[in-house]
């Protein structure tokens, strides 16, 4: 496994990572990246369902189908997985019971989508805690004494999940002029801010900024301001900065 790390984070993460067996994540970082797995799949189904822009229908349709299997393969799981496995885990959740078959805002589709959602969460973790307990005993799992074990078939639920929202609300066209639109306010935030920082940061940031040793260090304080911005934050700071010619150095 490879690690991206700052340099000034080297001696806490080498700290961290000594003795650790190499090329393997501890036992919490594997429960944490299948967590926002189930998080991201499940709830931007729901959002879609919410927003409109999913109808649950078209999932028994097979040209729809085969476009969502497209999206996963490769991107979700890995490029040898079939269609035909994919197929059989979406048949899996179609055929709940509790599978929401349409959204209309009503109170009534309000609470069952609210409990798709707690039993989707729900199966897809007690099923890594199931098979984590069946492999490992019942005992404490805490670093380098255990992986999580996620049944392949649940983990192509959830990749259906992710690829279904995927298909349905990112590749929309008004998302796509939404995302480049804000690359470009990200962008010129970026270089508003390296013109004029301090001015723009945060009490905390300005502290490090202040501290920083070099032109690097400062840039990440920058970056770091940057991804602590909500989306309309990020866009009232870029218009007040962007409005202003920059300080002249």
């Amino acid at each position: 496994m490879k690690f991206g790390v700052y340099e000034d984070d080297l001696p806490v993460f080498t700290w961290a990572r000594q003795g650790a067996p190499a090329h393997r994540q501890c036992f919490e970082a594997q429960v944490m990246d299948w967590s926002d797995d189930v998080a991201y799949s499940v709830h931007d189904f729901e959002d879609g369902l919410h927003a409109g822009h999913l109808d649950p229908n078209v999932l028994f349709a097979e040209p729809e189908r085969q476009d969502v299997f497209a999206v996963a393969i490769g991107r979700y799981v890995p490029e040898d997985t079939s269609p035909e496995e994919l197929a059989e885990a979406l048949d899996r959740l179609l055929d709940q019971e509790w599978w929401p078959h349409g959204y209309d805002g009503s109170a009534v589709a309000q609470a069952r989508l609210k409990d798709a959602t707690s039993q989707l969460i729900g199966r897809f973790c007690l099923s890594a805690e199931g098979a984590t307990r069946q492999a490992y005993g019942t005992g404490r799992l805490t670093r380098y004494a255990a992986e999580l074990v996620v049944p392949r078939e649940v983990r192509h639920e959830c990749a259906v999940l992710k690829a279904v929202a995927v298909r349905y609300v990112m590749q929309r066209d008004e998302q796509e002029r939404l995302r480049a639109d804000q690359r470009i306010v990200v962008a010129e935030l970026a270089e508003a801010l390296t013109a004029r920082a301090p001015e723009g940061l945060d009490p905390q940031f300005r502290a490090l900024f202040a501290a920083a040793p070099d032109d690097r260090a400062r840039k990440r304080v920058i970056v770091d301001q940057i991804a602590c911005f909500t989306d309309a934050a990020a866009r009232s700071l870029h218009a007040r900065l962007t409005t202003r010619a920059p300080r002249r150095p």
